[in-house]
């Protein structure tokens, strides 16, 4: 595979990448998360994912999302 084929490639990947944070900042904001929580709500929700999962579906997201619901529930304007 030649250099420029390769970050091409890179390129098509950081845009993806780009685009499913975009996607999941969206589906936090649905979930209730605020705003000026954003952020932690992110990183929260990467340190919930199952690194032993090998699929990772519409379920598991919901499910993360649930759990931070229930865990953090200062992230969506509420208190423990």
């Amino acid at each position: 595979m030649s250099k420029e084929r390769i970050k091409e490639l890179e390129e098509e990947v950081e845009e993806l990448s780009i685009q499913l944070s975009d996607m999941l900042c969206v589906a936090l904001k649905l979930s209730g998360v605020v705003e000026s929580k954003m952020q932690e709500a992110l990183d929260a929700y990467i340190e919930g994912l199952d690194e032993e999962s090998v699929e990772y579906g519409v379920k598991e997201i919901l499910a993360n999302i649930e759990n931070l619901k229930k865990t953090k529930p200062e992230l969506f304007g509420r208190k423990l």
